[in-house]
């Protein structure tokens, strides 16, 4: 009965209790101690691959593979090599298992198709097959503007650069030469070490390093700091006969060339300068005989705020039916309108100011702000123009005769719109400030802020569907650019970053001059993307990150520690 009540009280889960049966020595693999040679091996393995990783990210932060990582990558090697002597029977025994050869096989693989990539990319990279660059702004591209100046190249050019590989701008101006010598034929590029080769230093009378000279046709000129723009200018200086005169009329309160900051234009006249044009101011006030000096190949009035003399009027006007060019930047009124040299060519200015409430600048509904202007030579690769207290023109489109068939196209309009503002627009005439609502008899928009006018337009049609265009008679046709407003190529708008303002000018002033190279945005700049944080989102950007995430983290692994338990 006790007996029975024991098994009764047993588990049932509990079964008869097994002895450990001892396991037999002879099938026990003795155990090998490990010496402290072999044991020190090892470790000098870890420290050597540690080290080799130290001296290559070294190199790679610093760019040069000076004493400090070449001192590194020997003492890491020779920590392998103990390692290998050290442990060579191991090593061994592991090389000859079937895994390893595996592995083997495979990295060698790898290692084969990695190599055919790369000898592909490199036949690509040495003989241009392939040429893109898909970054958002391009900087990495040369400008439409240095692309056109090569492409139009007709003589050789050499680049010779004197620059090291510890110059601080090696890469960046290296990459960019590689592009030159990429888009012309015409154009080669020879580099010296100015540290190394010391006949050549000598020939250039010992130049800095990261100097740059650019030749062509027995010129020589001379470029400190490889950015594109002194460079492109650099081959135009050595390609190109005498430099495009530009006249900046002064004497009635213009904007200054010379001024910087809040009105002056030095930025402007520095990118004229650099595209090889001779800037210069005229004063018709101070001649016994006011005459516009016939070798001006563009006169420029920006932002006067008197009016004219008659005599310097009618100078001007004489200036544009003899073909001349003007380049007109009306201030804010009362300040001249200039109708007088723009109503016989179809273009009459507006009195008031464009007023924009839906495409202003920042929400400034008196800065009307045009993203994509579009046809126009001038405007075609502008963005974002900024035009502060604009008047605005009414351009006249004469009537095209009737179509007749087999009868030429009709004669090109001479004056042409560049930038208009949208169709919630009006043209606000009272200037007192008091409001800002259309009223009944105010112009609604879109509103022309900038127009040219080109008066040999309609020289250029073939005389019947077909037939090529008639030759040049050489008679000089004059051209006219007329913007609203001279406040747009100022220094301080640049610096706030509405680069394409100053663009407008210089690709109005090449279009005036027929430089269809120039016609064009200068080089690019890479997009400031900084982010900036107002003091609630850096509040909450550090509670989230030094605070909650870690918390968070925390609490997972509680969580699974718990379950685990």
């Amino acid at each position: 009965m006790a007996d029975k009540d024991a098994k009764k009280d047993t588990p049932a889960d509990q079964g008869p209790r097994m002895r450990a049966v001892p396991s037999d020595p002879r099938l026990v693999v003795p155990r090998a101690e490990t010496s402290p040679l072999v044991l020190g091996g090892k470790i000098a393995a870890w420290v050597g691959l540690g080290a080799l990783l130290i001296a290559l990210f070294w190199g790679g932060v610093t760019r040069t593979f000076g004493m400090g990582p070449r001192v590194t990558v020997i003492v890491g090697g020779a920590l392998i090599v103990f390692w290998l002597v050290t442990n060579l029977a191991s090593v061994t025994q592991q090389v000859r298992a079937r895994g390893f050869q595996a592995l083997l096989n495979s990295a060698l693989f790898t290692l084969f198709v990695i190599g055919i990539v790369v000898t592909i990319n490199f036949i690509a990279g040495r003989h241009h097959i392939f040429h893109a660059d898909w970054s958002e702004d391009k900087i990495h591209s040369l400008s439409s503007g240095s692309v056109e100046i090569l492409k139009h190249l007709e003589q050789d050019v050499t680049i010779t650069v004197f620059m090291s590989p510890d110059y601080y701008g090696y890469e960046t101006t290296k990459r960019l030469l590689d592009e030159y010598s990429i888009k012309s034929p015409k154009l080669k590029v020879q580099t010296y070490d100015p540290k190394l080769d010391f006949k050549k230093v000598e020939e250039y009378n010992r130049p800095f390093d990261g100097t740059i000279f650019v030749e062509s046709g027995g010129k020589k000129e001379e470029v400190q700091g490889g950015t594109e723009e002194r460079i492109s200018s650099a081959i135009m200086a050595v390609t190109t006969g005498e430099k495009t005169r530009i006249c900046f009329l002064t004497g009635h309160g213009e904007l200054s060339l010379d001024a910087f900051g809040e009105k002056g234009l030095s930025v402007l006249k520095q990118y004229l300068e650099n595209e090889q044009y001779q800037v210069e101011s005229l004063s018709l006030a101070t001649m016994e005989k006011p005459e516009v000096p016939g070798d001006c190949a563009v006169l420029a009035i920006v932002g006067a705020q008197q009016q004219l003399m008659a005599a310097e009027m009618e100078a001007i006007q004489r200036y544009v039916e003899q073909g001349g060019n003007l380049f007109l930047a009306i201030a804010t009124p009362p300040a001249p309108d200039f109708a007088e040299l723009l109503t016989p060519y179809g273009v009459t200015p507006l009195k008031g100011l464009a007023v924009d409430p839906a495409g202003g600048l920042q929400g400034n509904p008196t800065i009307p702000l045009i993203m994509q202007p579009q046809g126009h030579d001038i405007v075609k690769d502008l963005s974002m123009l900024a035009l502060p207290t604009s008047i605005a023109f009414e351009v006249t489109q004469s009537e095209p005769p009737p179509a007749m068939p087999g009868a030429p196209p009709p004669p090109a309009q001479p004056a042409t719109t560049l930038l208009e503002t949208t169709g919630s627009a009006w043209l606000e005439t009272d200037l007192s400030g008091a409001g800002m609502a259309k009223g009944p008899e105010e112009k609604g928009g879109p509103l022309a802020l900038a127009v040219a006018i080109d008066l040999g337009a309609g020289d250029q049609q073939p005389e019947y569907p077909g037939a090529p265009p008639p030759p040049d008679s050489g008679e000089r046709k004059a051209r006219i650019v007329a913007v609203g407003d001279s406040d747009f190529a100022l220094d301080a708008l640049y610096q706030m970053g509405l680069r394409s303002n100053i663009f407008l000018a210089t690709s109005s002033f090449a279009w005036l001059t027929k430089n269809d190279k120039l016609v064009t945005v200068p080089p690019q700049e890479p997009i400031d993307r900084t982010l900036v944080l107002g003091t609630p989102q850096k509040n909450l950007a550090i509670l989230l990150s030094a605070v909650i995430v870690p918390l968070l983290i925390l609490a997972a692994g509680l969580i699974v520690w718990w379950r685990r338990r």
